[in-house]
């Protein structure tokens, strides 16, 4: 499937800020099922481009003048492969450990710690089937609610709370995965829809052994 693309990002400060540092994220990876046709950016001044420690291309804008706003956008096309998932070489870039680690949002507290062991002998059994069941489980614990939550709450927090949206989905179950001993790492990008006007979406997406 071929996928045409024009994101826009616009900051807007309440105060003229002197100077900014902007760390962008978003240029689609490539993998044995992703390949950007073409792909550009459209930014207010120079940015140098480099990997961030897993990988993702990311472009560094520093803005030394005063501003009240800064527009970024993102145009490309992105051909996808549907079919069902294999093993990806470029996934053998870090050892799959790595991302049974957690961070300052997926750290889990006592409650969390006992949703993931509830599921755990599921898990055991068959990873697919009982991180699946583990999934509907939480969408039923914490029903989608736009507005509940910021990109800044961490997965205990919306968990406690009961409520929250797509990034704190992956991020509470990310949590769990981890603490059952499934490498998993959050995802962010597009969901395709019927419509010309999208949000970003996030997901998680788990290491299972002989899967990829």
């Amino acid at each position: 499937m071929h996928l045409a693309i024009h994101h826009e990002t616009v900051y807007r400060y309440q105060h003229p800020v002197q100077r900014s540092t902007q760390y962008l994220r978003l240029t689609p990876s490539e993998g044995a099922r992703q390949k950007v046709l073409s792909w550009d950016l459209s930014l207010p001044g120079a940015a140098s481009r480099c990997l961030d420690a897993y990988g993702n291309v990311m472009h560094v804008l520093a803005l030394d003048r005063p501003h009240s706003e800064i527009h970024l956008y993102a145009r490309g096309v992105v051909e996808t492969d549907d079919s069902p998932p294999t093993p990806d070489p470029q996934d053998g870039r870090f050892p799959p450990e790595v991302f049974l680690r957690d961070s300052p949002l997926t750290q889990a507290d006592a409650a969390l710690r006992d949703f993931a062991a509830s599921h755990a002998a599921a898990v055991a059994a068959d990873a697919r089937d009982g991180l699946m069941a583990m999934l509907q489980a939480l969408a039923v614990h914490m029903p989608y609610t736009p507005g509940s939550t910021d990109a800044a709450t961490p997965a205990a927090e919306a968990f406690a709370a009961r409520l929250g949206v797509c990034q704190d989905h992956a991020q509470v179950f990310a949590t769990c995965a981890r603490l059952l001993g499934v490498p998993t790492r959050y995802v962010s990008g597009y969901l395709a829809a019927d419509t010309e006007h999208v949000a970003s979406h996030a997901w998680a997406e788990v290491r299972l052994p002989g899967s990829g």
